[in-house]
């Protein structure tokens, strides 16, 4: 996938868990998978996307720095996709998804 640079890091949230795939296929699941989907709520747009990894094993820790799982990780990704999406007046937000493997994190911004 192509993509041109954001010079306001809005893209950063959606390229982040997009990357989650490979990631997941790296480490054996191949048929790890994303997907994305958006939808306008009120004067809000909201990305939603969903993954089929482990899902989130420590909710407490996702958004501290430094904090990691991965290996090569530096524990900083989430962080700035929320610092990100609040400084355009929006949220980011990361759950399990319900009833099946994976999560789901549902970028807001307003429109």
């Amino acid at each position: 996938m192509r993509r041109r640079p954001d010079r306001t890091g809005r893209d950063q949230p959606d390229q982040n868990a997009v990357e989650a795939a490979p990631e997941q296929r790296a480490e054996g699941r191949a048929d790890a998978g994303v997907r994305i989907a958006w939808h306008q709520s009120g004067t809000a747009a909201e990305l939603l996307i969903n993954d089929d990894g482990p899902g989130i094993a420590q909710a407490t820790n996702l958004f501290v720095p430094f904090f990691t799982t991965k290996p090569d990780g530096s524990g900083l990704g989430l962080v700035l996709c929320r610092q990100i999406a609040e400084n355009h007046g929006g949220s980011l937000s990361l759950a399990n998804r319900p009833g099946d493997t994976g999560c789901v994190a549902t970028l807001r911004l307003p429109v």
